[in-house]
């Protein structure tokens, strides 16, 4: 289980740094379209690339940020628990989560799928749109991977103890 651990963390800091090279790009071309838009020459759909670039900034983060124990959880009630119950409740909460995100991964494929199929793309400079909500689905089913493997470490655990 130490080399799954080793690899998801090393494929969620990858892609984590892929979203770091997106919100990069959006600050730049940010910048530079308010720079040049002040002496009247707007950068041409500097709109839809900084739109487009949110779904590699929002959606491939999520994994590493799970792995880092970065999201907020409310657990006021369930830090009263015993460790046992703590743990089945985690468990539960895991397992419940992985198909949550297995299900945003697939409906986001299917929704890439269709986009394709209609050759959709974006209003002022014709990016084809469909690659984006595979980058959801990406971020989503490394969330859903990141996820089930902690629920593996969960029961592993209870059967250590």
């Amino acid at each position: 289980m130490p080399n799954v651990n080793k690899a998801a963390s090393a494929v969620s800091r990858g892609v984590c740094w892929v979203a770091a090279a997106g919100l990069a790009l959006m600050m730049f071309l940010t910048c530079l379209d308010v720079v040049l838009r002040y002496f009247g020459y707007p950068v041409k759909g500097a709109y839809d690339v900084v739109a487009l670039s949110g779904a590699f900034v929002i959606a491939l983060p999520i994994a590493y940020t799970q792995m880092q124990k970065g999201h907020i959880g409310i657990d006021f009630i369930i830090s009263r628990f015993k460790k046992g119950p703590r743990r089945v409740i985690d468990s539960i909460n895991c397992l419940l989560n992985v198909g949550v995100y297995a299900v945003l991964a697939w409906q986001c494929t299917v929704y890439g799928k269709k986009l394709f199929s209609v050759g959709r793309v974006s209003e002022s400079i014709q990016i084809p749109l469909f690659p984006f909500p595979y980058v959801v689905a990406v971020g989503c089913g490394l969330m859903g991977i990141i996820l089930l493997i902690e629920f593996i470490n969960l029961v592993t655990q209870v059967g250590e103890e």
